[in-house]
């Protein structure tokens, strides 16, 4: 290439260098667009620009290190969450689409119930989840828990950037809230059986929290197990919890919840593309 590098050269170069490295040539668009600090109308008008040395350079190294295997959110310090810009980095998950669908179920199964609901968030990592729901129910009361303090470091710096009001608990679990009592319960908890994330790309295995993926050896079920012994005192009787599940876990965490809390009904939801991604416990039945 002539030292000229125009927009169009630099995303042919770097899709082509992902791909034969095994990475989505997409992710050339997303680190180039990061790096001209532009919008996705105005970038792909751009492309017959010319490069900066300065973002051609910078371009370059983080393509490169892509291909070895590190995640492009946290080349850039984001992902996108229910249309908001959310940093992330190495100590907590990076929001995925699936959770995206948790949060609008909760939001649509309690749209016409009650608009000012308390609501638990176990596990909250970025804050994605419980910072959503405060934002997107303004009159609920939201509480967010998390054992890592460095993942509710970034939770926090997301809460105020973002202008939410949720409340961050440090500890595991229900601990921080002993005693309270919620209407709405909400996790994405680690669910990955040890034998399948040995087994995941490296982006996930090396480069996002274990402690965020993990569920066990076996199963990957144990936080639904410990979860719902905990339910049926931290859960209002008019009260709802969701969980997000793993495509082949909803027949079990449903079995699980049902052990635990046989008043209530307990449905499995698919995803957008048919597979099992949400567990419901609804209001306690007379």
């Amino acid at each position: 290439m002539s030292e000229r590098i125009r927009v169009y050269e630099a995303l042919q170069w770097a899709s082509s260098f992902l791909e034969k490295h095994g990475r989505e040539m997409r992710a050339a668009d997303i680190l180039l667009k990061h790096h001209l600090h532009v919008k996705w109308t105005e970038f792909h008008l751009k492309r017959r620009d010319v490069l900066s040395p300065a973002v051609w350079e910078a371009f370059q190294k983080d393509v490169k290190a892509h291909s070895q295997g590190i995640p492009v959110q946290h080349l850039i310090g984001y992902e996108f969450f229910y249309g908001r810009r959310f940093s992330v980095s190495n100590k907590v998950l990076i929001p995925r689409p699936e959770t995206e669908e948790l949060v609008a179920h909760v939001i649509e199964s309690l749209s016409s119930k009650n608009d000012s609901p308390t609501i638990l968030d176990l596990g909250t990592g970025s804050g994605a989840i419980a910072i959503t729901l405060a934002l997107e129910i303004p009159k609920a009361k939201v509480c967010a828990v998390d054992i890592s303090e460095e993942a509710l470091h970034v939770a926090i710096e997301n809460n105020d950037r973002l202008g939410a009001n949720v409340t961050f608990l440090q500890g595991d679990l229900f601990a921080p809230v002993e005693g309270k009592k919620w209407d709405v319960i909400v996790a994405n908890p680690p669910y990955i059986p040890k034998k399948e994330w040995e087994q995941l790309d490296v982006t996930v295995k090396d480069h996002e929290p274990a402690l965020a993926l993990i569920g066990d050896e076996d199963k990957g079920v144990s936080f639904y197990e410990e979860i719902a012994r905990k339910l049926p005192v931290t859960l209002k009787k008019t009260g709802f919890a969701f969980f997000e599940i793993g495509y082949n876990q909803g027949a079990e965490v449903k079995s699980i919840m049902e052990q635990h809390l046989p008043k209530r009904k307990v449905t499995v939801k698919k995803d957008i593309n048919g597979k099992d991604r949400i567990v419901q416990v609804y209001p306690e039945s007379e």
